[in-house]
């Protein structure tokens, strides 16, 4: 019986939540290909939010500073990151992601980004990568092991630690949609309480702050829709597809002569210092 926090292994119960999640017992395909296929779209969604904006104005950079940004995708943060500091460094496993994070900083005319084709568990301090001022991780440390992944993290980082990570309920209506599709209950997995406590018991006292967002994604028409959700489901039966449609002809809202799937998103971002550089 447990009888006080500090007998608690919160990297066992993040481990175990992460494994019992819905979304990790289906899928079929590995998460690298997954993103791989999503990149294009992807990296053309991203550009109708303010999401970087947002998530940017609240870390403490300086001009001279290195960044690494892990789960970097197409360069949400990178991008507009490498135009305010010395240099970033952008991890991602996906090639597809980084194949637009590149023609993006082409685009923009930047040269000071440098990308690393691996997960994070694969990287290798010393050998794969060295110290950096800041140190980055928004939305995607979707790991097992989250001690290994935050201590890395925490020993590479000279000033600061940035996550950004779900708090609360985040999947919208799939504990609804996953009724109809498949009849059991849909569990979402970790949010920020698990890393909280995980870096706790690590002997750090990080900093959380509660972020309201808007998650808005456009749709031309329902058939574009419903192709999207039935690709990040995995699903190709004609009954899935069915279900699908029926639950977004409910759901999605007519603005601006589109589609919208429209939610209120509650983020986690949690923050702690460390001894600057001499």
């Amino acid at each position: 019986m447990v009888e006080t926090i500090e007998e608690l292994d919160w990297n066992e119960m993040w481990k175990k939540a992460m494994q019992n999640s819905s979304f990790r017992k289906r899928r079929q395909r590995d998460t690298t290909e997954f993103w791989d296929k999503r990149a294009k779209g992807f990296n053309e969604s991203i550009k109708r939010n303010d999401r970087a904006e947002r998530i940017i104005a609240k870390l403490d950079i300086e001009p001279d500073d290195t960044v690494l940004d892990i789960g970097a995708g197409p360069g949400t943060l990178a991008i507009p990151l490498a135009k305010m500091v010395k240099h970033v460094t952008a991890i991602d496993p996906s090639k597809g992601m980084l194949a637009c994070l590149k023609a993006n900083a082409v685009t923009e005319g930047l040269k000071n980004i440098t990308c690393i084709n691996k997960k994070w568990e694969d990287v290798a301090i010393g050998r794969d990568i060295g110290e950096h001022d800041i140190v980055i991780a928004s939305h995607s440390l979707a790991i097992l092991d989250i001690h290994e992944a935050v201590s890395k993290m925490n020993t590479l980082a000279t000033r600061h630690v940035y996550i950004f990570t779900f708090a609360g309920w985040r999947f919208w209506d799939y504990d609804e949609l996953w009724l109809r599709l498949f009849g059991e209950e849909f569990q979402p997995g970790p949010d920020y309480i698990y890393l909280y406590n995980v870096l706790y018991e690590m002997g750090i006292h990080a900093n959380v702050e509660i972020v309201k967002s808007e998650h808005n994604q456009q749709f031309s028409n329902l058939d574009e829709a419903v192709e999207r959700w039935m690709d990040d489901l995995e699903l190709s039966s004609p009954e899935a597809e069915e279900v699908i449609r029926s639950f977004l002809a409910e759901k999605l809202v007519v603005e601006a002569g589109a589609l919208w799937s429209k939610h209120e998103l509650n983020s986690a971002m949690i923050w702690w210092g460390k001894n600057r550089k001499s």
